[in-house]
């Protein structure tokens, strides 16, 4: 039998505001904790549920009973990791309140004035969201007292400490009384919080919708084979082959970041760029033309990225998978919200390659291989796509309309298809151009064996080049990643423009395009390796890179994988 929010026991004004908001059957994540929080004596609480599942008001509902509005004092305290989510928690539980006139709530947070918010306190508020540094700094100014607080509820618990806030936290915590209840709401539960849960809690509920570490079952997981090279092409392509896509796209650092958001701009992609080197008013202003859908793709970072929280995105883009399986689950928790699906799509190397399977284990999901868009796949798409949206247009401007009669004598010999042609012709120039000669960007470990190209076409594919030798290696703690980026800092080249390399336990070696071999060699001489001289020299590029039999440390061309005979046991392509 479905349950109603009539059955959760909630008192009739907080009951009144729910329906008066338009829900009536609760989430998952609702109809399990609001009868349980409810329960008095308040009991602690641990509650895991995906990102977008409706925790605020699995939380919010039962604090919001049990405030006194007579006492002018805050007894419930919420804790949030970001600004943007102590905003969003706050307005929310604004909402659930209006029917309760005498109950206040106040948001305190950094990047605002600190005297406007000491103000709103002192006035009264019997709630308190806030993020720990700001409220740390209320505490130290002495400008709120939680002597009287009953709930506390730690939203988003394991974003806080990704973000550093253990320090804050048991500050908090410590002013707060030792009988007030602690609720940890979270979509994961890694050993940060269970560590709080261990030392805080006492015999705390256990509320779990869903599997720990889980993704939310209504996204769907794609991944697109992709080449280092072709790394923003199959990203250009993906999103041009969604006209309607409204996403979000993570990378690793603030620099790719704003590289990525502005050539998107560069190609009519409508981008911004949200990461840590924005100011409070800059971060301010690309959200809200990011909510109001005046920017169509968002480039951030993870941290960049904590709490946000905006309805309708419908996809998001790991433009680089993360090391932790557990930020996926976040990452892709920004899309499917409150109950709508969503795509998540992962650009994956063959470097990433141990990642995915490490995500679809632990999170116990399993990614769609697809194949990158072809260029006549993406032009089919576009056509398709706004031949319906002319189909579908309910309304036409009464300025188009007064002119119609003047203006369909100029079309009147032309058939109606023709008329449709040359307006799709119109609207299309631009991307058509810019796939004209667009070519396949799916990798070449897409094809059947059969057609695949042996390491001797490969080593071809790459051209001519030149090989290189630096005087350090293994035993100095170089790897693969450490040599792209040394070169490709020093000498200003692509990662792309780097081919094969070996690393021995002191020394190491890899290709570079013919053309730029001098370049990179004079460069590589006035740079090091954590203090290191690199001594670089060419070498005879004739010599096989690949190691002896059993041996370590070479990579493959593009991606190649080591063969090894006779090995024993599983094997493992880490």
């Amino acid at each position: 039998m479905t349950r109603t929010f009539k059955d959760l026991g909630l008192p009739e004004a907080l009951l009144g505001a729910v329906e008066g908001l338009g829900f009536t059957e609760p989430m998952p994540i609702q109809a399990e904790a609001i009868p349980r929080l409810l329960a008095e004596p308040t009991p602690d609480c641990v509650a895991l549920a995906a990102t977008g599942t409706g925790k605020t008001c699995a939380y919010g509902l039962p604090l919001l009973a049990k405030v006194e509005g007579a006492l002018a004092a805050p007894q419930g305290l919420i804790l949030a990791p970001t600004r943007e989510l102590c905003l969003q928690i706050g307005e929310e539980l604004a909402r659930f309140s209006k029917n309760l006139p005498e109950v206040k709530v106040a948001a305190c947070y950094g990047g605002a004035a600190i005297a406007a918010q000491i103000h709103r306190l002192e006035r009264g508020a019997q709630v308190v969201v806030a993020t720990p540094g700001r409220l740390c700094d209320l505490l130290r100014r002495e400008a709120v007292d939680l002597s009287h607080v009953r709930v506390c509820v730690l939203d988003e618990a394991d974003e806080m400490l990704d973000l550093g806030f253990r320090e804050e936290l048991t500050f908090i915590l410590d002013a707060t009384p030792r009988e007030a209840a602690l609720w940890l709401f979270s979509a994961t539960m890694p050993p940060e919080v269970e560590a709080i849960a261990r030392q805080r809690l006492r015999d705390p509920l256990e509320i779990t919708v869903g599997t720990r570490n889980v993704a939310q079952a209504n996204i769907d997981h794609h991944a697109y084979a992709v080449a280092e090279r072709n790394r923003y092409g199959a990203l250009r392509r993906i999103i041009d082959f969604v006209p309607e896509m409204y996403g979000l796209v993570f990378c690793r650092t603030r620099v790719d970041t704003q590289r990525l958001s502005e050539s998107l701009m560069h190609d009519g992609v409508y981008a911004e760029a949200l990461h840590g080197d924005l100011s409070q008013a800059q971060r301010d202003a690309v959200m809200r033309k990011f909510r109001e859908k005046a920017v169509r793709i968002l480039v951030a970072t993870d941290v960049a990225a904590r709490g946000l929280d905006v309805d309708d995105i419908s996809h998001v883009i790991h433009y680089h998978l993360p090391d932790d399986p557990a930020v996926y689950t976040h990452r892709s928790g920004r899309t499917a919200r409150a109950g709508k699906s969503g795509v998540s799509i992962a650009l994956v190397t063959p470097r990433d390659a141990a990642k995915l399977r490490l995500i679809e284990r632990l999170c116990g999901l399993r990614f769609e291989r697809r194949a990158i868009p072809t260029a006549d796949e993406v032009r089919q798409k576009h056509v398709f796509w706004l031949a319906g949206q002319i189909r579908d247009a309910e309304t036409i401007n009464p300025a188009i309309r007064e002119l119609l009669p003047a203006v369909a004598p100029l079309v009147a010999g032309l058939p109606p298809e023709e008329v449709l042609a040359r307006v799709l012709q119109l609207r299309l120039a631009t991307l058509l151009e810019a796939y004209e000669d667009a070519q396949d960007l799916n990798p070449a470990e897409r094809l059947n064996p059969a057609e695949r190209p042996d390491r001797a076409e490969r080593a071809a594919a790459f051209g001519p080049r030149q090989r290189i030798s630096i005087h350090v290696g293994r035993r100095d703690g170089l790897r693969e990643g450490a040599v792209v980026r040394l070169a490709c800092a020093a000498a200003g080249i692509a990662a792309a423009d780097i081919g094969a390399i070996a690393i021995k336990p002191t020394c190491a070696f890899f290709d570079v395009r013919a053309e730029l071999g001098r370049r990179v060699l004079s460069a590589l001489r006035e740079a090091d390796f954590d203090g290191r001289p690199l001594e670089p020299a060419l070498v005879d590029p004739s010599r096989d890179l690949r190691p002896a039999r059993g041996g370590k440390g070479a990579r493959r061309p593009f991606g190649g994988k080591p063969r090894g005979k006779g090995r024993k046991g599983p094997r493992h392509d880490a």
